[in-house]
């Protein structure tokens, strides 16, 4: 994955996801624990369901961006690229594989 250069945004997706999923998981145990104070309870429902907004924000804004930077891998035109440049890679390093084999026949 080194070839793939994300904006700042993509990184503050992550962060917003990481952040929203943080939150979720403490107003959860919050709500859990004190269940029998009222106040308490409410007010991790609703920091719960707030810590929604992020999360479909920065899977939205990781989910567009990564998905353009793998589409290419999905293509018949990449591989087809791809194969034609090993392909030619490999046989110009067989044909000078083959001339150096020729000039040490001819030397012996």
């Amino acid at each position: 994955m080194s070839g793939f250069h994300f904006s700042f945004k993509f990184y503050v997706g992550i962060f917003f996801i990481v952040i929203s999923l943080i939150l979720g998981t403490i107003t959860k145990a919050t709500f859990i624990f004190y269940y029998h104070d009222s106040h308490l309870r409410w007010t991790s429902v609703i920091i719960y369901l707030l810590s929604w907004i992020p999360l479909i924000v920065g899977v939205w804004w990781v989910g567009h961006e990564y998905s353009e930077a793998v589409k290419k891998y999905f293509s018949y035109k990449f591989y087809h690229q791809a194969f034609k440049t090993q392909a030619g890679r490999a046989l110009s390093k067989t044909r000078g594989l083959h001339q150096q084999v020729r000039e040490r026949m001819r030397k012996k």
